[in-house]
């Protein structure tokens, strides 16, 4: 009986290890559900999560500039999918300026933070060449990567795939 413990001990041990070694960061969800358990004493409720919540609550009720207030504060505490819906904003011009090269930045800034849906935009971005240079190789590799994150407009977008 001990010399099984032993082993599901040692077992465990090198899993664990092996995990640890493995170079293997934390996931894009992690990091967003990390983002938003961060407190932050200007948005409601005190925390990143509170301002998502404004953000969402503001942009239902059609206030386009306290939307973008909240959104900016949750985009800059790393939740990607917040950059993305800021990049559309400031794409819309929606209580900001429109500006397509910085929201060409916010949804390349989505995807990078794991935003399939941010890499889908700024793949349009360059199909298109209205926010960023018109690129079809930077395009399909930006539409690409959303299809591979679940995208199913970029898995459409590429031939059904």
């Amino acid at each position: 009986m001990k010399k099984g413990f032993w082993v599901c001990a040692l077992l465990s041990v090198a899993a664990c290890s092996e995990k640890q070694g493995s170079g293997a960061g934390p996931s894009a969800q992690d990091k967003e559900a990390a983002a938003l358990a961060k407190q932050d004493a200007q948005c409601p409720g005190g925390t990143v999560k509170g301002c998502l919540d404004g953000a969402m609550e503001a942009e239902r009720r059609g206030e386009s500039p306290r939307a973008v207030e909240l959104y900016t504060r949750v985009c800059d505490a790393g939740v990607a999918r917040a950059c993305n819906v800021l990049g559309t904003f400031v794409w819309q011009g929606r209580g900001v300026s429109a500006d397509p090269a910085r929201a060409y930045s916010l949804y390349k800034r989505a995807c990078e933070g794991g935003d399939a849906a941010g890499c889908f935009s700024a793949g349009i971005c360059h199909r298109t060449g209205t926010c960023a240079e018109k690129n079809d190789a930077e395009a399909n590799k930006f539409i690409q990567r959303a299809c591979d994150g679940g995208d199913k407009r970029a898995c459409a977008n590429l031939g059904g795939r």
